[in-house]
């Protein structure tokens, strides 16, 4: 009897190891052979696939495609204002032919009138030619939109008059324009010459001379 339950305590010693060293070391060893299990699983994953291959491929190319596309924009759009700017200084060049071209027909009119008179001093004809020759220049300003800036009675503004003096007037008051020195002109909004002006200053102030009441004299 005590034999049978010898033989059993063996083989339960045996089943869970009778020895810990032992067990220990056996659960090391599987542990470790785990281990490299999932570095060989790890390994096999991080490799690329074909199709990982490939979309990266195409990904390159659709960069490169893209960088070319901004490069060749980019030379576009230089092009262009290269091109813009040559435009417009060609409308700008054109815009004061047509202006000197108009001009020159009124110096025309001007040696003509000279010539007409033959050096004879005649006063009326000559002061007839100038009022022609103004008439065609005020006509030429109006062709271009230009027009003449109110200075005269009207209060001095900044934007459109140059104060040149200041000037003593019982007529208008103080910071009124009562003088215009040179015409001012303007086209649209944009003043082509500010009118050079002379501003009043109000009424001349009187010096009294004779000395107030309570003062010592």
């Amino acid at each position: 009897m005590m034999r049978k339950s010898k033989a059993k305590g063996d083989e339960k010693n045996s089943a869970f190891g009778a020895d810990p060293k032992e067990r220990a070391e056996d659960f090391r060893e599987a542990n470790e052979s785990g281990e490299r299990s999932e570095s060989s699983s790890a390994a096999e994953t991080a490799e690329p696939s074909e199709t990982d291959i490939a979309e990266a491929d195409s990904l390159k190319q659709q960069v490169a495609e893209l960088e070319d596309k901004l490069l060749r924009a980019a030379a576009e759009f230089d092009n262009f204002k290269k091109r813009t700017a040559r435009q417009y200084e060609q409308m700008v060049a054109s815009a004061g032919d047509r202006v000197l071209g108009d001009l020159l027909e009124i110096v025309d009119n001007f040696d003509r009138a000279l010539a007409h008179s033959n050096g004879e001093t005649d006063k009326e004809g000559l002061l007839e030619g100038m009022k022609l020759i103004g008439n065609q220049m005020k006509d030429l300003l109006k062709k271009h939109n230009v027009e003449p800036i109110e200075a005269i009675g009207a209060e001095f503004d900044p934007s459109l008059h140059e104060a040149m003096m200041q000037v003593n007037s019982d007529e208008y008051e103080s910071g009124v324009v009562v003088m215009e020195i040179a015409k001012g002109y303007k086209r649209g909004d944009h003043v082509v010459r500010h009118s050079r002006v002379g501003v009043s200053s109000g009424p001349a102030q009187e010096e009294k001379n004779e000395p107030e009441e309570g003062s010592s004299k």
